[in-house]
């Protein structure tokens, strides 16, 4: 990296191997919130309804927001950052739903399951309890790229606790939690600059292990930070349950490997789908520029795979997020500190494991 490059976080000194690792993660967190803004105008609609040419002028969305606005995808994720950065690493459940209860007012687009669980916050103090009739939306996934940004590849047991602690405050729903799991397990890979296939097998890998997680118990992370400690014994989901996270999951595989064809009325809310999305597109189209045109254009959930998309590809490819040319129309105004956030959840990554001294 050049000595001048003036997107480099300041707070880390040239030549600390912080430095390369933050600078992925703030292109990564502005390639997210770029995918974000190049699907919002496009949201809700089918395939046939969306202009491929009109995709990267991004045109001013019909709901009344402004031109290149992000979603409560991109707040979501700022939020998830934030906590982790502030919290050492160690975020609970009610910490991170405090925080979103708080920022929910000035949020565009919070989904179904997320306003549940805040309508239930607002109630009770509490988040929401573990039932039947959880939905398994997207919501838990579409903010779960910061911990994988945060957390090394070789501690996998730390990122997927992370994960149903971040999730479980608003999703309770297994496949929810487990596709959190892995966008986190890409987003984490993708840091490291592996290649295309190398993330995909990843994601294959990671939905495998996950799909056969338990419904989440009231985790919070302990005192050494790679444990969780919880209010009841953990069981094992049902039968039932396995079954449909089992099936769910099976998606992401089939995604991985060429099996899978997106819906011809769009991309669902279903957070199993929305992860099958992202790896499809990352499959076919494995460049940022090609792949956030073409996650739009699956119509649906536009923003969420856009945003998605954006996040893995953009810390493997740092450099294609400078070279994007519409990038200049996304608003990041609300997100000034992104640099800053981004070394810190550098520092996070790069700290030894507790009880391992430095060398």
């Amino acid at each position: 990296m050049p000595r001048d490059d003036r997107s480099a976080p300041h707070s880390i000194p040239v030549g600390d191997p912080r430095r390369d690792v933050a600078v992925r993660i703030r292109q990564a967190m502005t390639a997210f919130a770029a995918g974000d803004a190049l699907g919002v105008p496009w949201e809700g609609r089918g395939p046939e309804r969306i202009d491929p040419e009109r995709v990267v002028r991004l045109p001013v969305p019909d709901r009344g927001w402004p031109r290149g606005s992000t979603s409560d995808d991109t707040a979501q994720m700022v939020l998830v950052a934030r906590c982790l950065a502030d919290t050492g690493g160690r975020p609970t459940s009610l910490e991170f739903l405090t925080r979103l209860a708080e920022a929910a007012p000035a949020v565009r687009g919070l989904g179904p399951t997320t306003r549940h669980a805040l309508a239930h916050f607002h109630a009770t103090g509490e988040p929401p309890v573990p039932s039947a009739g959880d939905r398994p939306t997207n919501g838990a996934a579409m903010r779960a790229a910061p911990i994988g940004w945060a957390v090394p590849p070789d501690r996998p047991a730390l990122r997927r606790r992370l994960c149903e602690v971040v999730s479980a405050a608003t999703h309770r729903a297994p496949a929810a939690v487990a596709a959190a799991c892995v966008i986190a397990a890409m987003a984490s890979h993708a840091v490291e600059g592996e290649s295309v296939p190398a993330v995909l097998e990843v994601a294959a890998d990671e939905a495998r292990w996950a799909d056969g997680i338990p419904e989440p118990a009231d985790a919070v992370m302990d005192s050494r930070g790679d444990g969780v400690t919880a209010g009841g014994h953990r069981t094992p989901a049902d039968a039932a349950t396995g079954a449909v996270t089992q099936a769910a999951m099976e998606a992401v595989v089939d995604a991985a490997h060429g099996r899978w064809t997106p819906p011809s009325e769009g991309v669902s809310l279903d957070a199993a789908e929305t992860v099958a999305a992202v790896v499809h597109v990352m499959r076919e189209a494995p460049t940022l520029a090609a792949a956030l045109p073409y996650a739009v254009s699956l119509g649906g959930d536009t923003d969420t795979v856009a945003a998605l998309v954006g996040g893995v590809l953009g810390a493997r490819e740092p450099e294609g997020v400078a070279a994007l040319g519409w990038l200049g129309l996304v608003d990041l105004g609300e997100y000034p500190g992104l640099p800053d956030l981004a070394a810190r959840l550098a520092a996070l990554r790069m700290a030894p494991p507790p009880g391992v001294t430095p060398e």
